[in-house]
Formats: C-alpha cells, sequence, structure tokens
C-alpha cells in the first residue's frame, strides 16, 4: 500500500491524454490534485495484466468540498530532493465525483 503522507514532495504528471480523461467525467486537474493534500483514504486498486505499476484509488475531497474517486499510479519514488525527502510522481489514470 502507498502511504502518500510518507512523501516529502508530491508532484504530478499531466498530459492531454490523463487530462481529457478527467474531463469527460467534469474533473478538473487542480480538482484531482488538491483531493491527495485535503482528507482522503487510499486504497489498492486491482492489478490489470500488462500494467507496469499498481494503481490505487483515492477517495478525496477537493477545497470546494466535492467528492472524488481517483485511479492513480505512483510513477516514481526518487530521492530527486535529495535531503529534503522523497517524491512520489503521481499520474491520475481517470476520476469521477462519488
Amino acid at each position: 500500500m502507498v502511504q502518500i503522507s510518507k512523501f516529502r514532495w508530491i508532484e504530478f504528471e499531466w498530459d492531454e491524454h490523463n487530462v481529457t480523461e478527467l474531463q469527460g467525467h467534469s474533473v478538473e486537474p487542480n480538482e484531482a490534485e488538491a483531493c491527495f493534500y485535503n482528507e482522503h483514504a487510499v486504497f489498492r486498486n486491482k492489478k490489470k495484466s500488462g500494467r507496469k505499476y499498481q494503481t490505487y484509488k483515492l477517495v478525496g475531497k477537493t477545497d470546494s468540498g466535492k467528492q472524488l474517486l481517483l485511479i492513480f499510479f505512483v510513477k516514481e519514488k526518487t530521492k530527486a530532493r535529495s535531503s529534503l525527502g522523497s517524491v512520489a510522481l503521481i499520474r491520475v489514470i481517470t476520476g469521477w465525483e462519488v
């Protein structure tokens, strides 16, 4: 299980694919990011064959109180910021309001 709180830094990877996927469910990238910083719960998602990374479900709230379910994976865990702690590079795959 991944614990977002153990990372000193969280960064997000956005491109036209995951932004378009979220917007198709009326979710904006900034709303998804807010869920990682606000109160949330993370659960392991079902493993799909051929998928390189373990995916997770996050249930959290946006700053405006909208509750979202997000599917994401941690693409990298590095010490890129050296002594400042580990970095989680988060790629949100999809998400929707619950």
